[in-house]
């Protein structure tokens, strides 16, 4: 399966990228795909705390993916 990463703020700076397409196995889920970003741009780090949406939908990583799906990924920003 194919799924479009993006990454934004933080992310985008330390992938050097804003986007890339990532093949995923059959069934493969949110957690699965972000393991494989990290691999691939390992000064992402953790990424506990991020946010991710899924085809504009907020979801949690143990989320199924789907063909075609774009996942986006948000750092969390503290402030007050």
């Amino acid at each position: 399966m194919r799924v479009l990463v993006k990454f934004f703020a933080s992310y985008r700076e330390a992938a050097g990228i804003s986007e890339e397409v990532f093949e995923a196995p059959w069934n493969a889920t949110v957690k699965e795909v972000i393991e494989a970003v990290v691999r691939r741009y390992p000064r992402l780090g953790p990424m506990e705390g991020a946010l991710y949406v899924l085809s504009q939908n907020i979801v949690d990583p143990s989320t199924k993916i789907k063909d075609g799906d774009t996942l986006a990924i948000f750092p969390l920003v503290g402030g007050g």
